[in-house]
């Protein structure tokens, strides 16, 4: 990727976000992960360096600012330029799903454990979550990571337009990437700490939301549930309003607040827990669990509030990984306890 933090470049790179209104490449002569890259390598990686410049804790303060203004909107868009290259080409229905599918659906990382990536534009995003976003740190701002996002999306769109034979044809072709994940979430077990138990799971879109994509969320959880006998449980944060079509039978539902969304709390359902982004370091009493905002080059202490902190987030903590931890707190059912005593 080069130097996405070199100062010479940061001028250019704050008016490219500013102006960038998406990609209008199509025509690609084949579908995959490596032909997209390379046909958006200039947005892709102009993309890592906004995302880099938005994190500077160095650069002129004013170029900073304006890089976390556009992160979101350049992200939604390039994902969104993707979907395009999928849709318009000349690929048959069949060909197209294998070829979103031709890589691993689900992803795996050591602190998000196994996952599915999902593009940012699926989000209903906050004041706060759009430009503080973990999507735009690092790794995850990087260009298969933004590839394998969009390609994942398109998917679960698809999903939601098509008929029941087209739906069936895609959980047929997604079932060996769920036993893959299953077998993956079962192996994590054998590297907790020793004393430390907790069941296997799937944590769903730790990028983008699968909730607005609600048929397909039940249908890929019911898929993974049935594969794994109910073994495999599947957890999910959300911001999104959809959350109330989630099938609470097959759902653990962590539905996340932070200081500038107080209102959508009457979008959880009870049987879901409701967790805070502390933005600022400013935690909730009305949260079962607070996060810290925390990035690569920094971290933010709690300022003001009360309840409980995630302690993967706590500034002391220095392996930030739930088992690690020993914390299996968001990974289970809450109690059902009715949103107004609260």
């Amino acid at each position: 990727m080069g130097n996405p933090s070199r100062p010479e470049l940061h001028p250019a790179v704050v008016e490219w976000g500013r102006l960038y209104a998406g990609s209008s490449t199509t025509g690609l002569r084949r579908i995959s992960a490596g032909a997209i890259c390379e046909a958006l390598h200039s947005d892709l990686l102009n993309y890592f360096r906004l995302c880099a410049l938005s994190r500077s804790t160095t650069a002129i303060p004013s170029y900073v600012t304006s890089a976390l203004h556009d992160v979101f909107r350049v992200r939604s868009l390039l994902e969104r330029s993707i979907y395009r290259i999928v849709s318009e080409s000349d690929y048959s229905f069949d060909d197209k799903v294998k070829s979103v599918l031709e890589n691993n659906f689900f992803g795996f990382s050591k602190k998000q454990g196994t996952s599915l990536r999902l593009p940012l534009s699926s989000c209903k995003p906050t004041r706060l979550c759009a430009p503080g976003c973990y999507a735009h740190d690092v790794l995850d701002a990087a260009p298969f990571s933004v590839i394998r996002g969009a390609l994942n999306g398109w998917l679960a769109e698809t999903f939601e337009k098509v008929d029941a034979v087209a739906r069936n044809h895609i959980l047929k072709e997604l079932a060996p990437h769920a036993k893959s994940a299953i077998r993956n979430a079962y192996k994590e077990l054998s590297t907790l700490p020793v004393g430390f138990k907790r069941r296997p799971f799937i944590r769903f879109s730790h990028v983008g939301e699968i909730v607005a994509f609600p048929e397909f969320a039940n249908a890929l959880a019911g898929l993974v549930s049935k594969l794994s006998g109910g073994g495999v449980d599947c957890v999910v944060y959300t911001r999104h309003r959809n959350v109330a079509k989630l099938d609470p039978s097959i759902w653990v539902i962590n539905f996340t607040l932070d200081p500038s969304s107080m209102n959508r709390k009457s979008w959880a359902p009870d049987h879901a827990r409701i967790v805070f982004s502390a933005f600022g370091g400013v935690t909730s009493r009305v949260a079962e669990v607070n996060f810290l905002e925390h990035h690569r080059h920094g971290h933010t202490p709690k300022t003001a509030g009360t309840g409980r902190v995630c302690p993967a987030t706590a500034p002391e903590t220095r392996v930030r990984t739930c088992d690690a931890c020993e914390c299996n707190r968001c990974f289970v059912k809450p109690a059902v306890v009715p949103r107004k005593s609260v």
